[in-house]
């Protein structure tokens, strides 16, 4: 079984080298076409990558897992048509739980929180915020579009789920327009919020895109495609991490590898699709509602937002400044805690190793409350640290014994 197990792990890295150097080089195997569509120029190198990948792990994979692979989402089921919407996770929602509706980031679907979907539904009604790629929707009416939403649930908690572009959103809907929240209004989680956009490279992408839309339209495609594709990819993170499940662990391990390069072929066409389900005149539009709602944040007094607010951000995020924003936000926010997601990147929802649901039941989100809103009960209110806390706490002391240690006083 071991020399079997090693044969397949040593094909499986032969064959993701080569779908590497397919990525990276350009194909000598056979004629191209003539005349490529020019929306597929930049998917060119992901489509000669994927069927290497694919090969790579079909032999070994059962017909289970197949099956589980072909039934997950794809960015293109979470498309809505119309204008602004919330969708639901469930076609019934449970009156006893609370509500959660996420924002989402610039690409405004759901499909970065569907991999958190099953352990948030165990906790939440889950709802998410749809824009279609053709909206213009200003931000004063997208703020108003989800401010209905939560007004129009009365007699439930309702929590804001804002991740980079919806974190700005987020802190926009619980400011209120008169300076207050809405009533039903009981807390804010924020994944990397965009707040800090003004200090990141992507304040510079206007000039970038303006430049690119003055092109001929030709041209102007394949040079927005060409551009995107290798941004978004990288803007996803790490692959390992993204072909990753938390099951993995309980596979055999000559499994685990090609599994992951299973994944990793199925998902490399949504690379692709992600410049056509954000295209040009898209991405232009809503960076400029960052950029204007980002202000509009900055400026608001976010001193006097007695809301239980939760901010979680990457250490490896290679689009914002989130660590430091989380910072900035504690200090600005009083009612305002934080908590790192160590190795993770700008969308770490989408990662194996973060779960969600998890992390908000650890910190105790839901049973915090707004400044103010009671007399605090040092007994009946404690609650012990989580491990992550524990961790954390142990951490940020560890120099402090260190310099008292009896080892350098005795």
């Amino acid at each position: 079984p071991n020399t079997h197990g090693g044969v397949h792990m040593c094909v499986c890295m032969l064959a993701f080298t080569t779908a590497l150097h397919a990525f990276a080089t350009p194909s000598r195997l056979g004629p191209r076409p003539a005349a490529p569509c020019v929306q597929n120029i930049a998917a060119l190198p992901i489509q000669r990558a994927a069927p290497v990948l694919q090969l790579a792990s079909d032999s070994i994979l059962t017909a289970q897992m197949r099956r589980e692979m072909a039934s997950e989402p794809r960015l293109a089921d979470f498309a809505v048509t119309g204008g602004p919407q919330f969708v639901r996770h469930t076609a019934e929602d449970d009156p006893t739980k609370p509500l959660l509706l996420y924002l989402p980031g610039i690409e405004l679907s759901g499909y970065s929180l569907h991999r958190q979907l099953p352990g948030l539904a165990e906790d939440f009604c889950v709802r998410w915020l749809a824009v279609p790629p053709d909206d213009r929707s200003s931000f004063e009416a997208l703020r108003e579009a989800v401010t209905r939403e939560v007004e129009a649930e009365e007699g439930r908690p309702i929590y804001l789920l804002g991740e980079s572009f919806g974190g700005v959103f987020a802190l926009s809907v619980a400011q209120g327009a008169d300076g207050k929240p809405p009533s039903s209004l009981a807390g804010v989680a924020l994944v990397n919020p965009a707040t800090s956009i003004g200090r990141s490279w992507p304040a510079q992408l206007p000039r970038l895109l303006d430049a690119v839309a003055a092109l001929p339209p030709n041209l102007s495609d394949a040079a927005y495609f060409a551009l995107a594709t290798p941004i978004f990819a990288a803007i996803s993170g790490d692959p390992r991490q993204l072909g990753a499940r938390r099951g993995d662990e309980a596979l055999p391990p000559p499994l685990r590898l090609p599994v992951l390069l299973a994944r990793l072929a199925q998902q490399m066409p949504e690379m692709g699709a992600l410049p056509n389900a954000l295209p040009l005149p898209a991405l232009a539009h809503r960076l400029s509602l960052l950029l204007h709602a980002a202000a509009h944040v900055h400026e608001a007094p976010l001193e006097r937002l007695r809301l239980p607010v939760h901010v979680f951000a990457s250490s490896e995020d290679r689009v914002l400044p989130s660590t430091d924003e989380a910072r900035r936000l504690r200090r600005r926010l009083p009612n305002c805690r934080t908590s790192p997601l160590p190795e993770s990147g700008h969308v770490p929802l989408l990662e194996a190793r973060v779960d969600l649901a998890r992390r908000l039941r650890d910190v105790g989100f839901t049973r915090r409350t707004p400044l103010g809103s009671k007399p605090k009960d040092y007994v009946a209110d404690f609650a012990p640290p989580s491990a992550e806390q524990i961790l954390n706490a142990t951490q940020r002391l560890r120099s402090v014994r260190n310099l008292v240690s009896p080892v350098f006083l005795s």
